[in-house]
């Protein structure tokens, strides 16, 4: 159980850092995200108090708060698109030097021993589910025989 518990953690840590490294590279492409996060900020309650995501939050609270008040000087009652112009406009007066700069991040891909396993399945699964013009009589598909193993 505890080490189900430090891979969600890890996750939920790599998660924020994503959502940290667009805010903090190119606010200015990423609108949507930051209404997303404007809309969903309860979610992220949890995440403060935690030590293991507090140096990840302060930059998502930072934003947060910063197109807050500027959505709050708007007014009340304000369209999806007005809010998104909002956002726009905010993201341009931001100070960039406000947000905590964090190492890039880098992901690399690890191959397993016998990739083939999952991905001969899933690109047949794939052929079979977008072929509609062909006709595939789900009783006669047969990927593999019994016997292989």
């Amino acid at each position: 159980m505890a080490q189900d518990l430090n891979v969600i953690e890890e996750v939920i840590r790599m998660m924020l850092e994503i959502i940290n490294s667009c805010l903090s590279t190119s606010l200015h492409h990423n609108p949507n995200l930051v209404y997303a996060l404007l809309y969903k900020r309860d979610l992220f309650e949890q995440f403060r108090t935690h030590p293991s995501f507090q140096d990840v939050m302060q930059n998502l609270d930072m934003v947060i708060s910063f197109f807050s008040l500027r959505l709050e000087q708007a007014g009340t009652d304000l369209s999806v698109e007005r809010v998104l112009e909002v956002i726009k406009q905010g993201a341009v007066a931001l100070p960039k030097d406000k947000l905590k700069k964090f190492p890039e991040l880098k992901f690399k891909y690890v191959e397993e021993e016998q990739p083939e396993e999952f991905f001969v399945p899933y690109i047949w699964s794939l052929a079979y589910n977008s072929t509609a013009e062909l006709y595939w009589n789900p009783q006669q598909v047969q990927l593999f025989t019994m016997d292989s193993g």
